[in-house]
């Protein structure tokens, strides 16, 4: 049976290194956020780009601002989910933050989505992102982490296309949107 997850983000504290994801946050807010996969003890992958074996891949980089601006809506959606299954509740702290394996690959498509997007598209980026169901961010992430799935790669293949297609063709959230009366 499954341990109960004690640490960050749905990790669970007494497995012995799972495979997990770490968001480093630097305490002077300055320097960009880092969201790394860990493999644990799931072992090594092949690096196909280095053709060597690595423990941990970094998914993405992303400036403190944008960061500020999705870490409440990734909180309050992954706490929702820990709280329906009674697990503890987590919070995001400077330094390394732990996120259990499966929440991390739904939090790269959302960063994925916003990295390079314009800046007031952020809103409509974190709106779309919260209308996919968790299923399908995992698979958003699986077509992306096989190509373009590290830090550098923001431009290329689906990680474009998640960008495009999360924040371009999104709606604005109702409290982003005009009514005919802030025309006039």
């Amino acid at each position: 049976m499954a341990s109960r997850p004690r640490a960050g983000f749905g990790v669970p504290e007494d497995e012995v290194d799972p495979q997990h994801f770490v968001v480093q946050i630097s305490p002077t807010g300055r320097e960009l956020v880092t969201i790394i996969e860990d493999y644990g003890i799931s072992g090594p992958r092949i690096d196909s780009d280095e053709n060597t074996y690595v423990d941990r891949v970094v998914r993405c980089t992303i400036h403190p601002r944008r960061w500020r601006m999705v870490a409440t809506p990734l909180k309050n959606a992954f706490n929702e989910r820990l709280k329906s299954r009674r697990y503890r509740t987590g919070r995001w702290d400077v330094g390394e933050n732990r996120v259990h394996r499966l929440l991390g690959r739904e939090m790269c498509v959302l960063l994925w989505a916003v990295e390079q997007c314009e800046e007031d598209l952020v809103p409509a980026g974190i709106n779309a992102w919260l209308g996919l169901r968790p299923e399908e961010r995992w698979w958003l992430f699986a077509m992306a982490a096989h190509t373009s799935g590290k830090a550098g790669d923001h431009d290329r293949g689906w990680r474009k296309a998640i960008r495009f297609g999360l924040t371009e063709g999104a709606t604005l959230p109702d409290s982003h949107r005009s009514t005919l009366l802030d025309r006039f």
